[in-house]
């Protein structure tokens, strides 16, 4: 499901449906009839923004975890790879922040 979602998303993105940050309001629509079709679900457009926002989160952490010197990634978008002391060290920032 998170495959499809992303996947719906993208093409919204370059049919231009994202000007800024987030999708408009007709790009969500289709988001959500295409995605709520083929799932035989009935997510409504708070849901989806809801999972855009949690992916959206996940992605930076990512970013800036792979960032890091020093960080190996055993297969782009697998894991990371780490020592213990530096994993205990990033879950801290995580729970801080």
């Amino acid at each position: 499901m998170k495959k499809l979602f992303i996947d719906l998303c993208l093409e919204q993105v370059k049919l231009g449906g994202r000007p800024g940050s987030n999708l408009k309001t007709s790009a969500w629509k289709k988001v959500r009839e295409e995605f709520n079709n083929k799932n035989m679900t009935n997510y409504d457009k708070r849901q989806f923004k809801n999972y855009w926002d949690m992916l959206r989160k996940q992605w930076n952490a990512w970013k800036k975890l792979i960032s890091l010197t020093g960080i190996g990634e055993v297969a782009p978008g697998q894991t990371v790879q780490m020592d213990q002391e530096r994993w205990d060290e990033q879950i801290k920032v995580i729970v801080i922040h």
